[in-house]
């Protein structure tokens, strides 16, 4: 594909051939126009409106619709370079041969991990909006006191993400070529990581791999480094991430309270164990793309929640300090910017969990009472 930037926002205008820059805007119509019902960027004139295709694509001037049909509308802000996709015939599942289907939604911080690993190694991949909500109302037989709600939220799943994952769940990511899928959020990246420097093995053997692993790894090298950052994302994982659930949906003030200092808690760890600019050293690794999802989203959590809920600006002999450092390091990569949620948007998707009318896995978990990384899916299911 070829990158061209657009005329109004000079963001990226790709994975499509075309003969001049085009406004996001257009691309918005023209997705549109070929029958696209995935949820738009609000601000169309800054966002692009399709992400990269994993193939070079047909002339939109020849062929729109079907150009269109073969990609995906982002639901994000995305500007990551387009890069075409070199497979092989064999269907061996060689990291030469893989073709990566990348089922995600734009609003969830488990799958943004993932989304900044792709974006991290350049991995090319094909992204489907997999996930969306619809709003049912209670039936009776609900749990959590459903009568007292006027409504509730439930997820739409598409068919292509229950067919590769029957859980539901993003992110979820398919090969193609072979039909094995790869889920859950921390394996997701590890997966990531590994693939690029498979590509990068198979590369200096000659192969066609069509991306090499020119970006830094985001494990260590050193077994007792990767332990040790695999430990840091599980406490991530059971201290900010579970925290930042209880303290949108849970109803009790003090046990809001609880769940706050436990998220500072786990932002302090992170802090502590950090060995550079980033939790790793000098570029962004496995450890902060676990977290960063979910501290750029703190912010709802003052909205909802109150001041007394914004995380400290300063104090704690430079603790905050260089946490805020750190944050604004890693959202200004430009790779890191492009997938970032527009905030006013993201809000008001968060409402339905600060409402308390999400009837999600992670939802249904923290409302019984449950930290959202102990969800289960036979009890927290979110059918009727």
């Amino acid at each position: 594909a070829v990158v061209r930037r657009c005329a109004a926002c000079g963001g990226p205008a790709r994975a499509v051939r075309v003969a001049a820059p085009l406004h996001c805007a257009a691309l918005a119509r023209l997705c549109e126009a070929a029958g696209c019902h995935l949820p738009k960027c609000d601000d169309a004139s800054r966002q692009p409106a399709i992400s990269r295709a994993s193939q070079t694509l047909s002339p939109i001037a020849s062929s729109s619709v079907q150009a269109l049909n073969r990609i995906s509308s982002c639901g994000h802000r995305r500007t990551s370079k387009a890069r075409s996709f070199s497979t092989t015939a064999s269907s061996s599942g060689e990291p030469s041969s893989i073709k990566l289907k990348y089922f995600s939604a734009w609003f969830c911080p488990f799958a943004h991990r993932a989304t900044l690993a792709l974006e991290h190694h350049q991995i090319p991949y094909q992204w489907e909006e997999a996930l969306g909500w619809e709003k049912r109302a209670p039936s009776g037989d609900e749990e959590f006191s459903a009568s007292e709600r006027q409504d509730w939220w439930y997820h739409w799943k598409s068919p292509g993400l229950l067919a590769a994952n029957p859980q539901g769940m993003v992110p979820t990511l398919l090969d193609e070529t072979t039909g094995r899928a790869v889920t859950e959020s921390l394996v997701c990246i590890e997966f990531i990581d590994e693939l690029a420097a498979s590509r990068t093995r198979t590369g200096q053997h000659g192969a066609s791999s069509g991306v090499g692993m020119s970006a830094p790894p985001l494990l260590p090298s050193c077994p007792f480094e990767r332990a040790r950052a695999r430990l840091a994302a599980d406490a991530v994982n059971k201290s900010v991430t579970s925290a930042y659930y209880s303290v949108l949906m849970r109803i009790d003030a003090e046990e809001r309270r609880q769940a706050f200092e436990k998220l500072l808690n786990g932002l302090r760890s992170f802090v502590r164990g950090s060995r550079g600019d980033f939790w790793g050293g000098d570029t962004l690794g496995y450890v902060d793309c676990v977290l960063l999802p979910y501290a750029y989203r703190l912010y709802a959590i003052e909205h909802y929640r109150g001041a007394d809920f914004a995380v400290p600006t300063s104090g704690e002999d430079g603790l905050w300090e260089r946490y805020h450092a750190w944050f604004a390091r890693a959202t200004a990569l430009e790779y890191v910017a492009g997938t970032l949620p527009e905030k006013q948007r993201y809000l008001r998707h968060v409402a339905k969990y600060a409402e308390g009318r999400a009837r999600s896995k992670v939802g249904n978990a923290v409302r019984r009472g449950a930290a959202a990384h102990e969800y289960d899916d036979a009890i927290d299911g979110d059918k009727h």
